[in-house]
C-alpha cells in the first residue's frame, strides 16, 4: 500500500508547487498597431518595446506566455473596438484565440493605438493649429475612453497604455499644446478606468535620433528601448 501511496503524493505535491510558481508567473499580452510589433522607420521589423520586455520577464524568470496576436499595421481604434466587442477569434498553431478570453486571462496587458489617426490629424494642415484641431483631438480622445471602456467592463488586468510621442520631429507651440492636451486627456481615462498611463512625449523627445526618417513615424530599436524602460519601472513599482 504504502508502494502506491508514495508515487501519488509526489505527484500531488508537484503538481501543488508547479502551480505555486506558476501563479508567480506573468502572462504578457500585447495589442495595437504597428509599434507593438517593432516596426522601424524604414519598414522593416525590428526589437520593439514589447521585445524588450519579453526579454526582460524572461531573464527575470517571470514569464509565463507571451501574445501579441491582436496587433497589426495600420489597427485603427474603432476597429480595435469592434474586434474586441465581436470577440474576434484566431486560429495560431491549431489552437483558437478569442479576444476576450486572452483579456481576461492576461497578467499584464501593454497598450499603443492611435498614432496613425493621430499622423492623419497633424498632417491636415501645413502649419499646424491647435484651435483647428482640437475637434479631432476630442474625437481620438473619445475613441479611445470607448476602447479602455470596453475592455475594463470585463477585464480586470493590469493594463498600461501608452501615450504618443511627436511623431513629425517638429517643435512649435502648437504641438506642444497638442501633446499636453492628449497627455492630460489620456490621464484623466487612465485615471477613469483604474489603468496606468505612461506618458512618452518627453522620454522620445530627448534624441531626435530615435525618429531618423522625417516621412515615418516609426522609433529606432533605441528609441523602443526608452519606452520599454519606462514600462518597466511601472512594471517593477
Amino acid at each position: 500500500m504504502k508502494k502506491i501511496i508514495l508515487p501519488i503524493l509526489i505527484i500531488f505535491l508537484t503538481f501543488i508547487i508547479y502551480k505555486v510558481n506558476d501563479k508567480n508567473l506573468i502572462d504578457y499580452m500585447v495589442i495595437g498597431d504597428s509599434l507593438n510589433l517593432g516596426l522601424n522607420s524604414y519598414g522593416n521589423v525590428g526589437y520593439g518595446y514589447n521585445d524588450y520586455i519579453k526579454s526582460y520577464l524572461e531573464n527575470n524568470q517571470l514569464l509565463h506566455q507571451y501574445n501579441d496576436l491582436f496587433t497589426k499595421e495600420n489597427y485603427k481604434i474603432e476597429e480595435l473596438t469592434s474586434d474586441i466587442q465581436n470577440n474576434k477569434s484566431l486560429l495560431y498553431d491549431d489552437k483558437t484565440y478569442t479576444f476576450k478570453k486572452e483579456l481576461r486571462e492576461a497578467d499584464l496587458v501593454t497598450i499603443a493605438i492611435g498614432m496613425d489617426e493621430l499622423v492623419e490629424i497633424l498632417n491636415q494642415e501645413t502649419e499646424i493649429n491647435y484651435s483647428n484641431l482640437k475637434a479631432d483631438l476630442d474625437k481620438l480622445c473619445l475613441e479611445m475612453d470607448n476602447l479602455i471602456k470596453e475592455i475594463t467592463s470585463f477585464s480586470k488586468t493590469e493594463i498600461i497604455l501608452i501615450g504618443y510621442y511627436n511623431p513629425i520631429n517638429e517643435e512649435t507651440k502648437d504641438i506642444e499644446r497638442i501633446f499636453a492636451y492628449l497627455n492630460q486627456q489620456y490621464e484623466n481615462i487612465a485615471k477613469k478606468y483604474s489603468i496606468i498611463y505612461l506618458d512618452i512625449y518627453e522620454t522620445i523627445k530627448k534624441d531626435k535620433n530615435y525618429l531618423p526618417n522625417k516621412n515615418d513615424y516609426h522609433l529606432t530599436s533605441k528609441g523602443y528601448l526608452q519606452i520599454a524602460k519606462e514600462i518597466i519601472k511601472k512594471i517593477e513599482k
